[in-house]
């Protein structure tokens, strides 16, 4: 009976990313989903857990000749967050910021390619509380058919 209870705290611990990403996945589906219209989800769900601060890159292959829409959703106690879609070479092909929000990127690509999304929460305001505040930010990818 000793040796059970260090056994379960360590399976509750060890369950609480697993937890965390379906109660991300969760809200992406409910909050997130119904912005992806007309386009059609294409299954690839990346996702975060982010705290003010923190920031966030994700590698995606985009096919020639396919029409796109690159959705990014932070969950609103993360407010606004800064993101960018950017080729190989580092060049941004479009940006959204905190204080001009974009939720989504509608685009085509000529070449099949490999373009990185980086995310970037903004840090929270100075001498507010110093509680830990993290959210989900959902990256989803849909296309035309």
């Amino acid at each position: 009976m000793k040796h059970i209870i260090p056994i379960l705290s360590v399976l509750l611990i060890l369950a609480l990313p697993a937890a965390s990403q379906a109660q991300c996945r969760s809200f992406a589906k409910n909050k997130c989903m119904p912005s992806m219209a007309p386009y059609k989800f294409n299954e690839t769900f990346n996702a975060a857990q982010l705290a003010p601060g923190e920031e966030a890159e994700v590698d995606l292959t985009f096919y020639s000749g396919q029409e796109y829409r690159l959705l990014v959703c932070a969950h609103p106690i993360l407010g606004n967050v800064n993101w960018q879609l950017a080729d190989a070479a580092g060049n941004v092909l479009f940006k959204s910021t905190a204080d001009e929000p974009k939720e989504h990127f509608d685009f085509k690509v000529a070449t099949t390619q490999k373009l990185t999304v980086h995310i970037d929460v903004p840090a929270g305001e100075k001498g507010g509380t110093n509680m830990l505040t993290v959210g989900c930010v959902g990256i989803l990818v849909g296309y035309k058919e």
